[in-house]
């Protein structure tokens, strides 16, 4: 691998499984011992993993060396923003030499959280845990040659409901389109964020980096009962105690995808019966919050 274009990452959970590496991973991957300093591996009520910061710790874990590709995988399996990435340096104990800029994942506890057993090396049960990779394995692989893109949903709502928004701290849910006639069926994670847009308020679902075909047009007509011969019902299951039922059967009011294409030398935006947008980019940024950028900003120049 081309140092210049080395990525590292600290794991201190799945990702050091022989199965995660072996099978999404490159052949040859730089594996290597490592110790996070000043901080503690947690564990919380929904039996998920997590860092706190505590200089009377340390993290046992190992160090990756990974591409930029690998890295928009491990965010799809680590399902982005639920964990997010931090940089930090890392001892690697098998030369005792101190790694900088190395990406951790971690997230906001859920409930109460304690220290998680020193010999507890992956969260959840080690069966479901095998089962959620396996199954992940099996897509990744069915994905590989599609394009990353991230996709977002714009729906208007009141002030008061825009609040309601505001004060989630884990804004998490699965989306889920089941086409009834053809027994076709979706299920896609997004987060939900509260907007205000020329003084107006809105909620936007937003799923990053997936590997899929399905643009924002496809939402469009997927939502708006556009499809000849398809009959989508869609649910919106929030992941955590909250109420989204205000947007069960409300039409959204935008839809937009950023979709990368190697093959395109300048960014393009692309319009559809003013309701579906789509970027186009040659290179997708690696952090997604730049990206969600990119699209709120193409969305309050869309919006009258």
């Amino acid at each position: 691998m081309n140092k210049k274009n080395t990525i590292y990452l600290f794991s201190y959970g799945t990702i050091q499984d022989e199965l995660f590496y072996k099978n999404l991973l490159s052949e040859n991957v730089v594996r290597r011992p490592a110790i996070l300093n000043g901080y503690a591996k947690c564990i919380d009520d929904s039996e998920y993993f997590l860092l706190k910061k505590d200089i009377s710790h340390q993290v046992k874990g190992t160090l990756f060396e990974i591409t930029e590709e690998e890295l928009f995988m491990i965010d799809r399996w680590e399902m982005f923003p639920q964990y997010q990435r931090f940089q930090a340096n890392i001892i690697a104990t098998d030369t005792n030499e101190i790694i900088e800029d190395v990406y951790v994942y971690t997230r906001l506890e859920y409930g109460k959280y304690y220290l998680a057993p020193e010999e507890m090396q992956f969260s959840k049960s080690p069966n479901e845990n095998e089962q959620n990779l396996k199954a992940f394995i099996a897509l990744e692989k069915e994905s590989k040659d599609f394009p990353l893109l991230d996709n977002a949903i714009l729906f208007e709502v009141s002030d008061e409901e825009l609040e309601k928004l505001n004060t989630l701290t884990h804004p998490y849910l699965a989306l889920i389109l089941d086409d009834q006639i053809n027994k076709n069926y979706l299920v896609e994670p997004y987060s939900v964020f509260a907007l205000k847009i020329k003084n107006k308020s809105y909620a936007l679902l937003i799923s990053f980096g997936r590997k899929n075909n399905l643009n924002s047009i496809f939402y469009y007509q997927a939502f708006e009962s556009k499809i000849n011969g398809v009959e989508v019902q869609r649910t919106l299951k929030p992941l955590y105690e909250f109420n989204l039922d205000f947007l069960a059967d409300r039409k959204p009011f935008k839809y937009i995808s950023l979709r990368r294409d190697f093959n395109e030398e300048n960014p393009k935006l692309g319009e559809y019966e003013n309701k579906a947008y789509e970027i186009v980019l040659k290179d997708f940024d690696i952090d997604p919050f730049k990206r969600l950028d990119l699209i709120i900003r193409t969305l309050e120049e869309n919006i009258e």
